[in-house]
């Protein structure tokens, strides 16, 4: 297996991992251009790729894969949400995703039901998705306040970082020696980073409109905010369980 990397830092992220499956979370991470070494305040995405142009390639383009299959995934499970309903909560054998289904509907249910007046659950499965809902939020917060920081590396040796700025402005620092083959390579990395951000901003979109849906559907008022975890929980485990059916790539060897 060729020795490569996708992480993001400096983010607060739910459970660690990006729902999307496509980049490692790490909580600190510094980086160096110049004489001084900066531990970046911003949300940091750092591609680490071999030193063959060839593999770094195929690693790539394979990333861009997997984010494709992400976005499918994602859209697939707005689907399997808007179809959702509270009032004809049966599904036969053969439908994908009963017990995700189920579980959101309780958590509808139980809605309905007099219960206390804290947002926080109960259960202790229900408060780990709590907790990992508000974690997914102040990681969502934090890439809107500070955009993006993308930084790329050959062989350990890193060869440009790039922030971009909310008027779309590009920023980029490139060290020294830098070849044109290594520029394209980093312009391939902001442009999965660019893409990666947009689909969790699409994950947040799809999360909120379909707890808004739910609510509606089952008249409950003030229930939109209540089901968010829920919601959370759901396409997080309707997208597990399709990554299941990915094909094999070496970029998530």
């Amino acid at each position: 297996m060729m020795e490569h990397s996708f992480t993001l830092s400096g983010v607060v992220a739910p459970g660690d991992w990006d729902p999307l499956g496509i980049w490692d979370v790490r909580r600190e991470h510094a980086v160096s251009f110049g004489v001084q070494a900066t531990v970046p305040a911003e949300p940091t995405w750092r591609v680490e790729l071999p030193d063959s142009p060839a593999d770094a390639q195929a690693i790539l383009a394979d990333k861009a894969r997997a984010l494709e299959l992400a976005r499918s995934n994602l859209a697939q499970a707005n689907r399997e949400l808007a179809r959702l309903s509270p009032t004809a909560p049966s599904f036969g054998p053969s439908e994908q995703f009963v017990a995700q289904k189920n579980a959101l509907l309780t958590a509808v249910d139980e809605l309905q039901e007099p219960v206390s007046f804290g947002l926080l659950p109960d259960k202790v499965e229900d408060q780990e998705s709590y907790r990992q809902w508000l974690a997914f939020t102040e990681q969502i917060r934090q890439m809107i306040a500070h955009y993006a920081r993308i930084e790329t590396a050959i062989e350990g040796a890193d060869i440009g970082v790039t922030a971009v700025g909310w008027t779309g402005d590009f920023e980029t620092t490139w060290e020294p020696e830098t070849t044109p083959s290594d520029m394209r390579t980093h312009l391939q990395s902001v442009h999965l980073v660019l893409s990666s951000r947009i689909a969790l901003l699409r994950l947040a979109s799809v999360i909120a409109t379909g707890a808004a849906s739910l609510a509606v559907k089952a008249a409950i008022p003030g229930a939109q905010v209540l089901l968010l975890p829920a919601v959370w929980k759901f396409v997080r485990d309707v997208l597990k369980e399709l990554r299941q059916s990915w094909p094999q790539l070496q970029a998530l060897a």
